[in-house]
């Protein structure tokens, strides 16, 4: 019998196969670090802190079930927690009304311009959370514009004060900040699903509606589902829509959470209804991901063929998602119109008709110094947020990508927990975790704090990238005699820095329009989009008008020119 002998490495390269790995091994030691600091203590001392008592606003470090035995026996909890988790969960519910057949369009319906559309849907996501949310304060107020619509056409009599600070106002908010994440995520479940199943379906002579039930809906539910929770944690979390549009009866968990940390100053209780809202959610999530398994198996690259008929190809199907495409980008972006035209009008109330056009408001900008301190620390702040998170996390991505450490899913859980936690919960946590370390309220505290959700991203889309590209190129650059890091230079990275590149976009986008959890760190140095959120509570002026429409200006300048860059990048990839 003749024995196969494999041909032996060079030495050289032999050796660097075994030092790759092992380096990256030795370099774990800082992801663990990370993980403990920014993750796992902040929750422990949420958790710690819950079973504690106070005294006179002082923290009693003796072990009580006293907060939880409170909660448990309070109807008001209660009720916020049901009000609470039904604001959101309706709120999607609506929301998946508009988003799933939109994303049905866009998948599978529309033959041109795809990426088109899907960036007008997705775009306010790069919108100031804000400033979106004072679009409907101006749009439902008593003085607003549907107000004054109702009243000018004569359905009603005089201005109703039903529309704002009610729970109804709080569920609109909600779904309309719920709409891209639910859209996103669905339309590429529609892009995937094979256009011969559907042919397929067809000619068994299925109808249309026998096809969306037994194929395409068991093909996309569980992307659905998927959407649907991060919309609904997004929202569950989010105490600044329900201070600024729900008024008493739209108050919410977040809310108390937030007033037990600031002017109730009772940190254990507070901490014991986070732990309630946090364990609430895993419930609730778990049973919605429970209840969509996944069914079938979808191949990739046949959503890009022109849909069969039956699919919405048909010339009615298409003028009629047409119009419900228009419908739904009138519904998202006529509240931002809203506010640019009322940051020219020269009156300081919001109202229609306009008395006059003036650029006054910008002018007062200029002479605004507590504005452009505010506006100075965000760009500081975005700086340093987005160029430690890009490089700490493609380090991250490349040591548990490279090293092949054990239990890699859990460190992909660990670093997106930060991202699913509900935006009051995290900037409690951080409060604790900086608090531990004597880390003073200011740039410092806002930097780590809005860190702990960033550099997650940066580091859940490059691992997603190294993941997808063919591993034998590193090796040959290895067993060529090139080092780690002329390997990494010149051949992993001109592969991944365009996920790099989204990764910053992004991260500089969620640390310009932060709230929730800046406001828990920024003490007495706000950043702009804290200085606009004072303004809107307390001190309200045109102004802040002008301001939401140059960050919308600055906003649609900057993903214009990362979807060119994107679209170039990839022409050249391609060519």
């Amino acid at each position: 019998m003749t024995e196969i002998v494999a041909p032996a490495l060079p030495e050289h390269a032999s050796a660097r196969r075994e030092r790759f790995p092992l380096g990256f091994r030795l370099s774990s030691v800082p992801v663990l670090a990370w993980l403990f600091l920014i993750v796992i203590l902040p929750n422990l001392l949420l958790i710690g802190i819950s079973f504690l008592k106070t005294s006179a606003g002082v923290i009693i470090f003796e072990p009580s079930l006293t907060n939880y035995s409170r909660m448990w026996n309070s109807a008001g909890f209660w009720v916020l927690l049901m009000r609470t988790l039904s604001f959101s969960f309706l709120a999607c519910i609506l929301a998946t009304v508009i988003a799933y057949p939109l994303a049905f369009y866009v998948g599978r319906v529309a033959r041109r311009n795809k990426a088109l559309l899907t960036i007008l849907i997705v775009l306010p996501l790069w919108i100031s959370l804000l400033m979106r949310i004072f679009a409907w304060r101006v749009i439902l107020g008593q003085s607003g514009v549907l107000n004054g619509f109702l009243v000018s056409s004569g359905i009603l009599d005089a201005p109703s004060e039903a529309f704002l600070y009610s729970p109804s106002s709080v569920v609109i908010v909600f779904a309309y900040i719920s709409v891209p994440f639910i859209f996103i995520s669905t339309m590429g479940a529609f892009e995937k699903i094979p256009r011969d199943l559907i042919e397929a379906s067809e000619d068994s002579g299925a109808t249309s509606l026998q096809t969306f039930f037994h194929l395409i809906w068991p093909l996309t539910r569980r992307n659905l589902a998927i959407g649907f929770s991060l919309a609904f944690l997004v929202t569950v979390g989010d105490f600044v829509t329900p201070a600024m549009i729900g008024g008493i009866d739209g108050t919410t968990l977040g809310v108390v959470i937030s007033t037990q940390f600031g002017f109730a100053n009772n940190w254990p209780y507070g901490a014991a209804v986070a732990v309630a809202l946090m364990l609430s959610v895993v419930v609730l999530l778990g049973i919605i991901i429970a209840l969509t398994p996944v069914k079938g198996v979808m191949v990739g690259g046949e959503g890009d063929q022109p849909p069969s008929d039956g699919t919405g190809s048909t010339g009615f199907g298409r003028r009629l998602g047409a119009i419900g495409y228009v419908a739904a980008i009138a519904y998202l972006y006529a509240p931002l119109a809203i506010i640019i035209l009322f940051s020219f009008n020269s009156a300081n109330l919001q109202t229609l008709p306009l008395e006059g056009l003036t650029l006054h408001w910008y002018y007062e900008l200029l002479n605004d110094a507590s504005l452009i301190d505010a506006a100075q620390r965000s760009v500081i702040v975005a700086a340093c947020v987005v160029s430690i998170s890009v490089v700490v996390g493609t380090i991250f991505a490349l040591i548990v990508h490279y090293s092949k450490l054990k239990g890699a899913r859990f460190y992909e859980m660990a670093f997106a927990l930060p991202i699913a936690t509900p935006g009051v919960v995290l900037g409690i946590e951080m409060v604790l975790g900086t608090e531990i370390f004597a880390i003073p309220s200011g740039i410092t505290r806002i930097v780590i704090g809005q860190m702990s959700f960033v550099m997650p991203v940066t580091f859940l889309l490059l691992l997603v990238r190294l993941r997808r590209l063919d591993p034998s190129l590193m090796e040959a650059s290895l067993d060529l005699g090139a080092s780690r890091w002329q390997s990494f230079i010149h051949v992993l990275f001109p592969m991944i820095k365009g996920t790099i590149l989204a990764g910053a976009f992004l991260g500089l986008t969620l640390s310009a329009d932060d709230v929730m959890v800046t406001l828990f760190l920024s003490g007495g140095a706000p950043t702009l989009p804290i200085w606009v959120f004072n303004q809107m509570r307390f001190g309200f002026t045109p102004s802040v008008n002008a301001v939401f429409s140059l960050l919308l200006i600055v906003c649609l300048v900057a993903v214009t020119i990362g979807t060119w860059k994107t679209a170039t990048s990839r022409a050249r990839e391609t060519h």
